[in-house]
């Protein structure tokens, strides 16, 4: 699946899909509430890099 050897994990699934409606219904904030709440229920957080040349970003 596009280039991944392997399929992602449940967790990973929820805490990407949680992202995406946090950031489509609120923006930025809702990214930063989709990440306190994956990171509570312990489900992993989608970390924000502000480095424009960062190479894991791009």
């Amino acid at each position: 699946m596009f280039g991944r050897k392997n399929s992602p994990s449940a967790a990973e699934v929820a805490t990407r899909s949680a992202q995406v409606v946090g950031r489509t219904v609120a923006g930025d904030k809702g990214g930063k509430v989709a990440n306190k709440v994956t990171g509570a229920l312990g489900l992993g957080r989608i970390e924000q890099c502000s480095d424009p040349k960062c190479s894991d970003c791009n």
